[in-house]
């Protein structure tokens, strides 16, 4: 029965990374911008990004890739009341520097 008990627990262990699974959001994204050199036109995109454990941002149209970034999470000081895209502009290129989910309190910073 201890056997059992030990080959459970095991399995639950090896399992963990199958249930933090990648998070999915549907957002506008209002402008034109660049993320890592990749033009991202405005519009409808899905971005794919991990809340548990931070890495890579992924942004969709559809099934195709637009742009692919590094990002780390960052604390709000309140929920989000909307779904927000930050941009900054230097040197005249504007790019994604954060995103935020309304609800959430934490935020994807775009590095």
């Amino acid at each position: 029965m201890r056997t059992l008990g030990l080959a459970l627990v095991a399995v639950m262990l090896v399992s963990v990374p199958v249930w933090a699974a990648k998070r999915k959001r549907d957002m506008v994204i209002p402008r034109d911008c660049m993320v890592q050199g990749q033009e991202v036109k405005t519009g409808n995109y899905t971005v794919e990004y991990d809340d548990e454990q931070p890495g890579e941002l992924l942004i969709r149209s559809g099934s195709r890739e637009i742009a692919r970034t590094k990002y780390t999470m960052a604390e709000l000081p309140k929920p989000a009341t909307a779904d927000t895209v930050v941009f900054t502009n230097k040197d005249g290129v504007r790019k994604i520097a954060r995103i935020e989910m309304k609800g959430s309190k934490m935020a994807l910073q775009v590095e």
